[in-house]
């Protein structure tokens, strides 16, 4: 007896070990994954984890262009004002890049590059993510889609291409609404509150839940399309009803075939997807600063490069003007919760100068365009004090880019 229990123990505990090394496994990407993103923004690995996040969290990938482009160099390069102001207070330029954790800033005028300058081991070919600046290539894509009749407007439903949200907070909201941001879904997007829905969201695709699953369960707040309420859930949705319109592909492929490769990308970008391979069409593009600025090349063009019409130059105007009273920029605006105006995925400064707008991303990443002086300025971020002034560093980034448009 005691023989037999003798050869049973190391049965037991190499089937242990063997249910052990298959849990681990299993859940091993998910632990990975886990962990970069709780430690994300962690101060002493903010700026290696923007630069390197498709290597913890499953991607699909955008090859580059068979055709790349390259900004030429302008004859007369540019140097940053010495300083400028914002909310009163006069900021050292430089200490003001070095404070807010500079990775990359490249700056255009008339098509040639004028500035361009890495930190924190950046490099040209370096993919950084985007955060909400991915919003701004969402609503391009949708703009394509449009001009090729995969969508039919702007005004459909919502649910005419995403059945499974008639019973969420989304039953009644267009794809203008969403595109707007003005859903009217009740949702807290504060990044600062460790108990917000945004934060709540991050947890939930982090321990490789579904977005679409998460997104049905959201209630409604209000009418859809009234007041401007910022919610990445809304950008969310657009990309959905973006991808159930054009099929098979996936949305990194048509952005290969509708932007990548007419545009000249120089190198490939990563998409963050989830479990079921659905991409965070509200922020997870990875991308590098000479390619961030050609989607503002782009739309400063008016949706022309070279000989192609890539974009309607309708679309970009609806893009980038405001159009309607909750999308105004002022501090007084009862229809908006923030102070910046606003359009389809695109941002228009608090206190405009020559028609400029923007594409914005949390920790301060921008693709900013300034048309009256033919200027796009692409500026990636690793701020490891965002979350204690949101606003505020906003403010001052879009100050700092007037004051070097204002100087040319």
């Amino acid at each position: 007896m005691k023989s037999h229990r003798s050869m049973l123990r190391p049965l037991m505990i190499l089937l242990a070990v063997l249910i052990s090394t298959a849990l681990i496994l299993q859940y091993a990407p998910i632990m990975q994954r886990v962990y970069a993103l709780a430690t994300l923004a962690d101060a002493d690995k903010i700026a290696s984890n923007f630069m390197s996040i498709e290597k913890s969290v499953p991607v699909s990938r955008v090859a580059s262009s068979s055709m790349p482009h390259r900004f030429a160099e302008s004859s007369q390069p540019i140097e940053l004002p010495v300083s400028f102001v914002s909310q009163q207070i006069t900021n050292d330029t430089e200490e003001f890049l070095q404070q807010t954790g500079s990775t990359g800033m490249l700056i255009l005028r008339n098509g040639q590059t004028v500035y361009e300058r890495y930190w924190q081991g950046m490099q040209p070919d370096t993919t950084h993510i985007s955060f909400s600046v991915a919003k701004s290539f969402t609503s391009a894509l949708i703009g394509i889609a449009i001009d090729e009749q995969l969508i039919g407007s702007v005004d459909d439903p919502v649910v005419m291409y995403l059945p499974e949200l008639k019973n969420s907070g989304y039953a009644n909201a267009t794809l203008a609404d969403c595109l707007e941001m003005s859903g009217g879904i009740l949702f807290n997007e504060d990044y600062a509150d460790k108990k917000s829905d945004i934060n709540r969201f991050q947890k939930n695709y982090a321990m490789g839940g579904v977005m679409s699953e998460f997104i049905s369960e959201l209630a409604s707040q209000r009418k859809p399309g009234e007041f401007n309420q910022y919610n990445s859930m809304d950008a969310q949705v657009a990309g959905m009803v973006l991808r159930a319109a054009i099929g098979e592909q996936s949305l990194a492929d048509y952005m290969q075939e509708k932007l990548w490769q007419p545009l000249g990308a120089e190198d490939e970008a990563q998409w963050l997807i989830d479990s079921e391979g659905m991409e965070l069409a509200l922020g997870g593009l990875n991308v590098t600063l000479r390619d961030y600025a050609k989607l503002g090349q782009l739309f400063l063009q008016n949706g022309q490069w070279g000989n192609q019409q890539i974009i309607s130059a309708d679309w970009v105007k609806q893009s980038t003007v405001p159009h309607a009273p909750h999308l105004m920029p002022g501090y007084d605006n009862p229809l908006s919760s923030q102070a910046f105006g606003y359009a389809y995925f695109w941002w228009v400064p608090i206190e405009p100068y020559g028609n400029d707008f923007f594409a914005s991303g949390i920790y301060n990443q921008y693709i900013y365009v300034n048309p009256e002086k033919s200027l796009v300025i692409v500026k990636t971020t690793a701020n490891p004090h965002f979350t204690k002034n949101i606003l505020g560093s906003k403010i001052a980034y879009v100050d700092l880019f007037q004051t070097i448009a204002k100087g040319l």
